[in-house]
């Protein structure tokens, strides 16, 4: 496999403090890639540096062998990066059906009611509650309306912030399932979770992040053997 995304030196800085001290990773095409840490290490702020959220001070984002670094939102968004966020942020006082609409607002083809029609079958109590206020939902089922928004824009590369945060244990095993379906129609997933287990079940690979560094990158097995990442992120935990 070839590289998706390319991170490369990446320094985000909030005022004098830097939040991402040189990350280095990358992101196979058609993989889903892990990044794992402890609260605090700078995940989400790699997250809102590649969707364009937040610009970088220093450093290199290449999607597909393309240079996007410090593009705006909606140009990220245009050349194929999705961002599922943190704690889901649907837009509460629309639709299910108009937050899906809302997330295909870039595109001028004549396919998104098809689109949203594969995204129904995909999530069926979407589309039992397509009328619906997306704030009245459930927080699964808000889950499932962010990554079914996030579709709706055809990227190349969907990014998951703590999809599983906050959500009941059933709740997180179907997340999961559905992450295992859009890898298996090919999605490129790269994905932030606290919950290392469940997301070593599905990650091809895995990147280690603490105190603004990436300072493990490898494959899931090799999580069980390695006790500086089992002191790092699971303390006490079994692996």
């Amino acid at each position: 496999m070839s590289a998706l995304l390319e991170i490369r030196q990446l320094v985000t800085a909030y005022g004098k403090i830097e939040a991402l001290k040189g990350v280095t990773l990358d992101v196979e095409q058609g993989s889903i890639t892990c990044l794992l840490g402890p609260n605090g290490a700078g995940k989400t702020t790699l997250m809102m540096t590649v969707a364009g959220i937040l610009r970088p001070k220093s450093g290199s984002i290449r999607l597909a062998g393309e240079e996007i670094t410090g593009r705006p939102p909606h140009a990220i968004v245009a050349g194929g990066i999705a961002l599922v966020p943190e704690n889901r942020l649907v837009f509460p006082n629309m639709s299910v059906l108009e937050n899906l609409q809302a997330g295909a607002y870039q595109r001028r083809d004549r396919e998104i009611e098809a689109d949203i029609g594969k995204l129904f079958e995909r999530f069926p109590r979407l589309k039992e509650r397509s009328g619906q206020n997306a704030g009245t939902l459930s927080g699964g089922e808000q889950q499932m309306l962010a990554v079914a928004r996030a579709l709706m824009s055809r990227p190349k590369l969907l990014l998951m912030d703590e999809p599983s945060l906050g959500l009941a244990p059933l709740v997180v095993e179907e997340i999961f399932r559905i992450i295992v379906q859009l890898h298996q129609d090919g999605v490129s997933i790269f994905l932030v979770e606290q919950n290392a287990h469940m997301a070593l079940k599905v990650a091809q690979h895995f990147y280690l992040m603490e105190q603004g560094k990436v300072t493990f990158s490898g494959t899931p097995g090799a999580l069980a053997e390695d006790e500086v990442i089992r002191r790092a992120y699971l303390g006490s935990a079994k692996a």
